[in-house]
């Protein structure tokens, strides 16, 4: 029997991922639980098991190229012997088929299985009977824009179905027409004249077309508020003497969390232009690694005392930085921290993490001159900026909100 291993959609949010390494090659024997393929998306790299044993007989994208969720990567079969399937650059998923999809390690829920749009992998322009051309509505809008035929250029969606990014890197070729071009192709470094340049890796790829996209469609405004840390940051001594460590980010996931359940707006998403407001405060935490970010995720943090949040915190920062992060550890987040206090930042803003519809930026706690009941008096002050999504939130909701983060840390009322 021929089985389609499929890349998997591991968050709702998931379109595409990059094949990073296949640690098998066509011919081989493998066993169910062994790691057919690394995959990079814009949360962190993955390791990806097969279900059942067999044959690797079919390699369909060779390392480092984007395929779509839920489009097949491999072919196994149970002996080398069985006819393939005629193979098609993107096919779609059908649910009667008997497929299998390659499982992340140790993920406790399984990939949700819908069709999603896609991102660039080997495309075939697609012309309907009708004449009519597949494109996503964006898409369309920006060919308008930028005045780009649309049969010029190569979708790269399922079926050929043209896509934002086909358009954003569209190209026309010397003769008049053209085609897209997914980016740099060099795989070394060159030096000219005392300059550098390199690749972006997959990962930083995908965190900076994500990222450049929540900026463009997400209109964006900040809140900051400068917060007095100076009896929290005495209590944290007190509590080390005691041997309970805890860090200052702890005590903030521990606030915004409080602060969200009070809030229902700021712990929702944006999807297809509704507002899905969510019971549990999800936050993430941003964790800044060699080739850049992950967000791995603290569920029910308001359901949680600060000591274990710090637990589950420390045990998801190393994960990250060993590339032990499951799915499960990064999915479903509602609301992100993203904290620079450590580096001496005195203040930031930061992008919001879509479809979420804010991220508190966290900066360092110094000490200052301040004025208190009409007496100057010195007190460790921390900046906090709130990014807000203003087609969520306006700015009235999104102040009140970061005041109360600002009074549950002043004033400690907090479960230790």
């Amino acid at each position: 029997m021929i089985t389609k291993v499929l890349l998997p959609k591991l968050g709702e949010t998931m379109e595409e991922g990059a094949i990073g390494k296949w640690r098998v090659k066509e011919g081989d024997k493998v066993n169910k639980g062994d790691v057919l393929f690394e995959i990079t998306t814009d949360k962190a790299n993955f390791e990806y098991e097969a279900l059942k044993g067999g044959f690797i007989r079919k390699i369909l994208y060779k390392e480092g190229i984007t395929v779509p969720v839920l489009v097949p990567v491999a072919y196994t079969a149970d002996s080398m012997d069985e006819p393939l399937p005629k193979e098609e650059p993107l096919p779609a998923a059908k649910p009667k088929e008997e497929t299998i999809a390659a499982a992340p390690v140790n993920t406790v829920n399984p990939p949700v299985v819908l069709e999603t749009v896609s991102g660039p992998a080997p495309a075939q322009k697609f012309f309907p009977e009708d004449g009519r051309i597949f494109a996503t509505p964006i898409a369309k809008r920006l060919a308008k824009e930028k005045g780009i035929a649309l049969t010029a250029v190569s979708g790269s969606g399922p079926n050929g179905r043209i896509l934002e990014r086909d358009i954003l890197n569209y190209k026309p070729k010397a003769g008049g027409s053209g085609a897209a071009v997914s980016g740099i192709n060099t795989a070394k470094i060159t030096s000219n004249g005392g300059s550098k340049t390199s690749v972006l890796s997959q990962m930083r790829k995908i965190i900076a077309d994500r990222l450049k996209s929540s900026k463009r469609e997400a209109p964006h405004f900040y809140v900051q508020f400068d917060v007095d840390m100076t009896e929290l940051l005495k209590k944290r001594v007190e509590l080390k003497a005691k041997n309970i460590v805890l860090s200052v980010n702890d005590f903030i996931i521990s606030a915004c969390a409080i602060a969200l359940r009070e809030f229902p707006l700021m712990n929702s998403h944006f999807v297809n232009d509704k507002i899905v407001q969510f019971e549990d405060a999800n936050v993430g935490v941003a964790v800044a690694l060699e080739n850049g970010l992950v967000v791995p995720v603290i569920r029910q943090a308001n359901n949680k005392t600060v000591r274990v949040i710090a637990a589950e915190a420390k045990l998801l920062a190393e994960k990250a930085k060993t590339g032990k992060l499951t799915a499960a550890d990064y999915s479903e987040g509602t609301f992100t921290i993203s904290n620079m206090g450590m580096l001496g930042v005195d203040s930031f803003s930061a992008i919001i993490n879509p479809p979420q519809v804010g991220i508190l930026a966290v900066a360092a706690a110094k000490k200052q001159t301040v004025v208190i009941n009409d007496a100057i008096a010195i007190r460790s002050i921390m900046k906090i900026t709130l990014s807000a999504d203003h087609r969520v939130i306006d700015g009235a909701y999104a102040a009140v909100f970061l005041g109360r983060v600002k009074e549950i840390l002043e004033n400690s009322l907090l479960s230790i």
